[in-house]
This record gives structure tokens, sequence and C-alpha cells, in this order.
């Protein structure tokens, strides 16, 4: 994609997570919070799933759930991710996140999914 068209999609990448979220916390503040996810010691990875790849032209592909691989608890999760104000966060079972993922790395899977 080129950079004009990136920058008239700007409005949208409000849509590609937390979509329903109102006020949205911004994408900065996404970035800020999983990227700090990334510098403790007991995460591993996080990943994004990707939800709609293609919806439409006129739209930015999003995703509603967020896979934290890692030894946190759930609980530790919930309060680092408190100011996106997740829906849910569980367990990748829960959450119907692949269980690949953990075996990937090792270590278990927690997830946070927006509505």
């Amino acid at each position: 994609m080129d950079a004009a068209k990136c920058r008239a999609l700007k409005g949208d990448l409000l849509g590609s997570i937390g979509c329903n979220l109102m006020p949205h916390p911004g994408i900065e503040a996404f970035r800020n919070i999983l990227t700090g996810l990334l510098r403790r010691p007991d995460v591993t990875a996080v990943y994004a799933q990707i939800a709609e790849l293609d919806p439409g032209a006129e739209s930015w592909p999003f995703t509603d759930t967020i896979a934290v691989v890692g030894a946190l608890s759930a609980a530790e999760l919930r309060r680092a991710v408190a100011p996106l104000q997740p829906d849910e966060v569980g367990t990748a079972a829960d959450l119907g996140l692949s269980p690949a993922i953990g075996r990937q790395h090792g270590a278990p899977v927690l997830g946070v999914w927006w509505d």
C-alpha cells in the first residue's frame, strides 16, 4: 500500500483493534501496552490474531484477540491491559486460541479479547 493510501486510511486504524471501544484509547496506547508486555521477564511473545484480513477496499484488517505467551497469571495480564478495556482475559482454550502457539514456545498462553 502506498503512503498516500495509508494516510487516507489512518482514521480506520482505530478500527484495527478495540474497534467497539468508546472512547477508543488510541492505537498508540495499544502499541505501548502490548509491546511493553514484551519487556516483562515473564512474557515470551505477543501475537495478534487477525480476525478479518480483507474487510473491503475502504477498511483496514483488524484483530479482536491478542495471544500472550509466558508465565504471567491471568490476573497480572488483566491488570497490565486494563487501560485497553478488554472484554475478556483468559486461557488460550477459553478464547479459542490454537494450542500450537504454546507448544512453539514451550510456555502457557493467555488471551485478551475485545467484542
